[in-house]
């Protein structure tokens, strides 16, 4: 009987520290808002007509307005000799429907409105996890999935855009885009 008690005691010890861990685990919005600063490094994606990866260097900086729930992210690269690019995308996350709603801004381009489910697919620490973001749009004029893996490492974020024929099967995933960025210490 005492063995009985021993176990039952350890298991009931090993769930309440699981639990317990799973409740200091932050939500998607606040490691974001963690995001905010100076980034540098590149733009890469999968050129359509050459299938070939083509990267361009690119600077981010990322803001809160302190709200707890709008990151604002300006993004500058080159997209050809005197041809600089801003991109300006503004994001406001609902944590209680693991959402997150952004527009996004280019001279010469007309914004784009998107809505993606967001969740913490892996934590470690806040400035070790994971974040998984999926929506239903378009890539290349057509109706697709959309997945984005977002993984940050310390002073330095991979964010991975994979795209498929909306409803294809799981092995139809193929790579769109990647920023690797590196934190910028002030």
């Amino acid at each position: 009987m005492t063995l009985r008690l021993l176990l039952t005691a350890l298991l009931l010890s090993l769930t309440l520290a699981v639990v317990a861990r799973a409740q200091e685990a932050p939500t998607a919005t606040e490691l974001r808002l963690g995001l905010a600063g100076r980034w540098t490094e590149a733009l890469g994606y999968r050129d359509y007509q050459t299938d070939q990866l083509q990267e361009v260097p690119v600077a981010t900086t990322i803001a809160t307005p302190g709200d707890g729930a709008t990151l604002i992210r300006q993004s500058l690269f080159d997209d050809g000799p005197g041809k600089p690019v801003w991109i300006t995308t503004i994001s406001l996350d609902d944590p209680g429907a693991g959402a997150s709603t952004s527009t996004s801004f280019r001279a010469g381009g007309t914004p784009e409105l998107s809505t993606e489910t967001v969740r913490v697919s892996a934590f470690v620490d806040p400035t070790h996890w994971t974040l998984i973001y999926a929506e239903t749009g378009e890539d290349d004029d057509a109706p697709a999935d959309i997945r984005v893996t977002e993984t940050r490492d310390g002073d330095v974020l991979l964010t991975v855009k994979e795209v498929r024929p909306v409803g294809a099967a799981d092995d139809a995933w193929r790579f769109r885009n990647h920023a690797r960025l590196t934190r910028v210490r002030d």
